[in-house]
């Protein structure tokens, strides 16, 4: 596992929203790379998935959180409250908005959920940082939509 993109502020993020949503506290003691392996899904891997196919809870959870962690970055960088709204088909697409206020600040349409993953950490904040600045830049272009 990639630790030195663990210490990056949307992968830190991320692992602050899959231990607060552990109530037992189990994941209190997991290591950091455990959680994050989910996220990391090789090609190899995905060409092992079939091409159809509902995606299970876990996997839903795993885009939430991932989309919740984007939220929190552009919360963090703006100040302004980002909540994520997922719309997801049984068959694994669907969309994902960031809202700010009235505005949607970031609208992702998303497919083939039951392959979701990344090659590598490195990518997933990539995707993240590019969904993020979506999200900020739409804030600083309309904030009396975030406001009002």
């Amino acid at each position: 596992m990639d630790t030195e993109n663990i210490k990056h502020p949307i992968i830190q993020g991320l692992l602050r929203l899959i231990r607060a949503e552990d109530r037992s506290g189990a994941y209190d003691s997991e290591p950091d790379e455990e959680l994050l392996a989910p996220f990391v899904v090789t090609k190899a891997q995905k060409r092992e998935l079939p091409m159809f196919d509902d995606p299970d809870p876990d996997i839903l959870m795993r885009v939430s959180q991932f989309y919740a962690a984007v939220a929190w970055e552009v919360e963090r960088q703006t100040g302004k409250p980002v909540a994520p709204m997922m719309d997801i088909h049984h068959e694994g697409w669907g969309r994902v908005l960031l809202i700010s206020g009235r505005l949607v600040a970031v609208n992702a349409h998303v497919r083939e959920l039951h392959r979701f993953g990344f090659e590598t950490l490195a990518a997933l904040i990539e995707r993240a940082e590019k969904l993020a600045a979506e999200g900020i830049a739409a804030i600083a272009k309309f904030p009396e939509v975030v406001e009002g």
